[in-house]
């Protein structure tokens, strides 16, 4: 992990990880959940290797406004975690 950026939002606090990925190169992971929990539990260090996985299964959301958004979910996992 290269950077952690953190915020509070309308809902709450919020954390975009800043990663190098061996095939994407440097990107963005923006959570609240798991993020959440390992940042309560002092597991995030810059400079730490993470995993993190892309689900297979896709999911719809549907929106406030009646719109659909199809996306696949991640999920994250920090040293010293379960």
């Amino acid at each position: 992990m290269l950077d952690l950026t953190e915020g509070e939002g309308e809902y709450g606090p919020w954390y975009r990880l800043k990663i190098k990925d061996e095939s994407r190169g440097v990107v963005r992971y923006f959570d609240k959940d798991d993020v959440k929990r390992a940042a309560a539990q002092d597991r995030i260090e810059v400079g730490e290797n993470i995993w993190i996985a892309m689900d297979t299964e896709e999911v719809t959301l549907e929106r406030d406004d009646g719109s659909t958004h199809d996306y696949n979910p991640t999920m994250v996992s920090f040293p010293g975690g379960d």
